[in-house]
């Protein structure tokens, strides 16, 4: 039960903690972002910069990100390995640019990008392939820049290519492995996630703030014995190589980083619907499974009960809930609707 209590300690750790780490910090202005040019500052003197890992100068100085670049859609494809404890990766991340740059910096922590190309719109219509982009690291700020070889010009859409893969982690923060033990002592494996406030940058490369909301696409690659959940409802599932499946997840509403969700577990579920249409889904693993009835019973009633007392449908089609032993954690989209029973 510790182990789950640390959970849910870690679940209320507040964005704050995180973003007030700039006051002991003095040499990062966060507002500076707004009224100069970064990008004529880089150009005529580089050497006022932070360095990244390879040396070269890394062109964004402050702990908040720019926002000339912003998301519109997240293509996020996630194979963990379960044996290895591992994961790799890939993204597409269609942007839109606000104001002329020759760079995108982006958030990512512990994550080994492997590779990175940029596609135009005209690029995407005559599909043609991706510019290779130069990528720079700089671990302080958890932030990596991709450097374009022509400036991108403002009020265009392009595509973000990103291949990457890292380790699962080791606590409760962001792409981690988690183990549960049998009634026969077998020590089982799964992989879960946990972003809030700022550990979606651990799984993929992302606009780890909530000011950068967008929708988000997601297909994940497991084994046959196991299965995938995420924040919304499951629209195909494929066979690949090696026996292999991968789940395709709809599309979610626009939303931050710190929302997005999913796990590959070997978890049974038991399910039902509320007054209002949502499913409603109650997941434990197989020898819990006998207890999932009275939390999917009073899951139920809480879900029908929230609607009518804040006047507000929930937004999604489906709601899964997790049972480990006797804590029952319920994460929704909704950022004040996080329960703990």
């Amino acid at each position: 039960v510790s182990h789950f209590s640390a959970m849910v300690n870690t679940h209320r750790k507040l964005i704050l903690n995180i973003y007030c780490s700039a006051i002991i910090l003095p040499q990062i202005c966060i507002c500076s972002q707004f009224t100069s040019s970064s990008n004529d500052q880089y150009n005529e003197n580089p050497g006022v910069f932070p360095v990244a890992t390879n040396g070269e100068p890394f062109p964004w100085r402050e702990l908040r990100l720019p926002t000339k670049v912003i998301p519109l859609h997240y293509d996020l494809f996630v194979h963990p390995n379960l044996t290895s404890l591992d994961f790799v990766a890939s993204e597409k991340i269609e942007v839109l640019v606000r104001d002329t740059t020759q760079f995108i910096i982006l958030h990512s922590h512990g994550l080994e990008i492997m590779n990175a190309t940029l596609q135009s719109e005209e690029d995407l219509r005559y599909k043609k392939s991706g510019e290779k982009l130069t990528v720079l690291s700089y671990p302080a700020h958890q932030q990596i820049a991709l450097l374009v070889p022509e400036k991108l010009m403002a009020d265009l859409r392009y595509s973000v290519a990103i291949d990457f893969q890292a380790k699962l982690a080791d606590g409760f923060e962001g792409f981690y492995k988690s183990t549960y033990r049998t009634l026969g002592g077998e020590t089982r494996t799964i992989a879960v996630t946990d972003f809030e406030p700022t550990h979606a940058r651990m799984a993929f490369p992302c606009f780890d703030e909530p000011l950068f909301k967008a929708n988000f696409s997601i297909k994940i690659r497991r084994e046959s014995r196991h299965i995938a959940l995420s924040n919304m409802p499951k629209v195909k599932t494929i066979e690949r190589e090696g026996g292999l499946l991968e789940d395709h997840f709809e599309t979610t509403v626009k939303m931050s980083t710190y929302l997005v969700a999913y796990i590959v577990c070997d978890f049974a579920s038991v399910s039902g619907t509320a007054s209002s249409g949502v499913k409603v889904s109650i997941y434990a693993s197989p020898d819990k499974w006998s207890q999932t009835h009275y939390a999917l019973e009073a899951s139920l009633k809480l879900l029908d009960f929230y609607e009518n007392y804040f006047n507000i449908h929930y937004p999604l089609p489906k709601l899964g809930r997790f049972k480990f032993h006797i804590i029952v954690f319920i994460r929704t989209c909704f950022d004040f609707f996080p329960l703990y029973m």
